[in-house]
């Protein structure tokens, strides 16, 4: 399956998600329009994860199990509208899915799970200087930092 190119204008046409799904074979369904809604809606660099997806929808008065969350997700992510992180030991995130050319990358907390993007040209540069000395395409660079937020370090002093 090739990369969705219509990715930036689902927001603008809410008939886009529908025709995408049908396309693929698979059925559009209000819960996973206000799924993708939640990641349109959030702000720049925010992830998701299951639990975040299911607490926010539920504060709009929704009523959603995690299994529907869990199958929206997969769906998603395997038609590149969104992207999956495992950031965190046994943590998954969620993401849109940006093009190659917004790359950007991630520091995370072991403690907590908060994540945070960055954006540094010199990871995406070595990331192509390698792949190409290698012989590699490269689809996707991202570089993640692992470590203490300062939230948390100034709850363990």
């Amino acid at each position: 399956m090739e990369p969705n190119p219509v990715l930036p204008s689902l927001g603008q046409e809410p008939e886009l998600l529908k025709t995408v799904l049908n396309k693929e074979g698979f059925r559009f369904t209000s819960q996973r329009q206000k799924i993708l809604d939640l990641f349109q809606s959030s702000a720049l660099g925010h992830h998701l994860s299951a639990e975040e997806i299911q607490r926010q929808l539920l504060d709009q008065g929704e009523k959603i199990s995690f299994s529907t969350i869990y199958r929206a997700l997969h769906v998603m992510v395997r038609l590149d509208l969104l992207q999956e992180l495992e950031l965190a030991e046994g943590r998954k995130y969620y993401e849109l899915n940006t093009p190659c050319m917004d790359q950007h990358h991630h520091l995370v907390c072991v403690h907590c799970g908060a994540v945070q993007e960055f954006d540094e040209a010199t990871m995406t540069q070595v990331g192509q200087s390698e792949s190409t000395a290698r012989g590699f395409s490269l689809l996707n660079c991202t570089f993640t930092v692992y470590g203490i937020c300062p939230s948390c370090q100034s709850l363990l002093s």
